[in-house]
């Protein structure tokens, strides 16, 4: 008798020990299927084409101009541009000048680019984070170098002077209606070899713009635009961007630029912040 109450305790001894552990193993084999869920879906969208999972965070946003850019050439006829194959526009945030490079230029890498399929043009792109409180012009010359082992101006007089690439007059009280300050830049472009710049492992382009007003020239380029614009930081959607355009801009958007009547001049400590 004692030894059947004996048996019948280990046994239901027994049956709770194992009871316990496929418990144990069930909870354990839960949270690793639960943790491998992600991956073998991620992995299915993969097999499917699918790039929901990691588009949030490898997509970078586009930068608001280009945005409006796009906006624009998806409300044109598609047969505008029936002739023309590939990238229509392509564009290029600012990167911090190479070794070598002459101080305060806007500089932009295009390694690995040929101009020569963009014979369209290209904008050079600013926003102006500084505005003046009275209706203030100023005339603004944009000037550029190509630069690989060593920078070259893209034309020179007879003085060594680089020939201005694009001028305008700047009402410093308002921005234009697209919120930017575009420069055109199409000159630099035109005037590099086909093929050339993607020879050199560092191969850019800068950009320097060049001040004068009513009472004579302004020496202080390098100052008066850190003052007015937005160069940075790499990602901010007011950083300097570079535009290159299989056909014209013009024929994606209005120059909608007009220059301002002349005013008196431009002092750096005139500028507020906007």
């Amino acid at each position: 008798m004692v030894g059947g109450l004996c048996n019948a305790t280990l046994i239901s001894m027994l049956l709770s020990l194992l009871i316990e552990s496929v418990a144990a193993l069930l909870f354990v084999e839960r949270q690793v299927s639960r943790q491998s869920d992600p991956q073998r879906n991620k992995a299915i969208l993969e097999m499917l084409h699918i790039d929901k999972v990691s588009a949030s965070h490898h997509q970078a946003r586009p930068h608001p101009y280009m945005r409006r850019i796009y906006e624009l050439l998806e409300t044109l006829e598609a047969q505008d541009w029936k002739d023309e194959d590939g990238t229509l526009v392509q564009s290029f945030r600012s990167v911090p000048g190479g070794v070598g490079a002459p101080p305060g230029w806007i500089w932009f890498n295009l390694t690995g680019v040929d101009p020569s399929t963009f014979p369209g043009g290209a904008e050079l792109v600013l926003f102006r984070k500084i505005l003046h409180p009275s209706p203030l012009s100023v005339s603004v010359a944009l000037h550029g170098l190509t630069h690989a082992a060593a920078p070259q101006p893209a034309t020179t007089t007879r003085g060594g002077e680089g020939v201005a690439l694009d001028e305008r007059r700047l009402r410093l009280d308002r921005r234009p209606p697209t919120g930017y300050d575009v420069f055109r830049a199409g000159a630099l472009m035109g005037r590099l070899a086909p093929g050339s710049i993607s020879l050199g492992p560092a191969a850019s382009v800068g950009f320097q713009l060049r001040y004068t007003d009513e009472g004579g020239s302004l020496v202080l380029h390098e100052a008066l635009t850190q003052s007015l614009y937005s160069l940075g930081p790499r990602g901010s959607p007011r950083e300097p961007l570079l535009v290159l355009y299989r056909v014209h801009p013009r024929e994606i958007h209005p120059d909608t630029q007009t220059p301002p009547p002349p005013s008196s001049t431009l002092t750096p400590a005139a500028l507020v912040t906007d």
